[in-house]
């Protein structure tokens, strides 16, 4: 069971993260709000309590490996990414822009800690199957 404290400091990060999706999305004028406000508990308890990553070495064979699935709730991600660590949270003032490689769908190759491109929805328990069942093959734990 999570002690007090730590419950406390997660339910605190969760909610730096909602204030800093809220202002990605309100910045852009484009994003999906509700979806990603939604995942937020789940995020951070994974990332800032269950996970096993380092942030400085976003390729680390060992990590543990997080695929959202749903792509189009991208402000999540990138909001717990960018404080983890990933990448400066100065790119979150570029969501959506041209350039950005924080555009509305993940793009694995530009971003830091995004383990798959995905926006189809479904794609990702098939990308997480691959994923884990290569893994196995290979008798790595992650």
């Amino acid at each position: 069971m999570i002690e007090d404290e730590k419950l406390k400091q997660l339910k605190e990060k969760a909610t730096e993260i909602r204030k800093e999706i809220v202002t990605m999305v309100h910045r852009a004028n484009s994003g999906h709000v509700g979806g990603s406000l939604g995942a937020t508990d789940l995020l951070v308890a994974l990332y800032y309590q269950v996970m096993n990553h380092k942030p400085d070495q976003p390729d680390w064979e060992e990590r543990d490996r997080f695929i959202l699935s749903k792509g189009h709730c991208t402000p999540v991600i990138y909001a717990v990414l960018a404080d983890c660590g990933y990448f400066p949270k100065e790119d979150l003032k570029t969501f959506r822009r041209p350039g950005s490689h924080l555009q509305g769908h993940p793009y694995q190759p530009k971003t830091p800690g995004i383990e798959a491109c995905t926006g189809t929805l479904g794609l990702g328990i098939s990308t997480g199957l691959g994923m884990a069942l290569g893994a196995k093959l290979r008798n790595q734990s992650h």
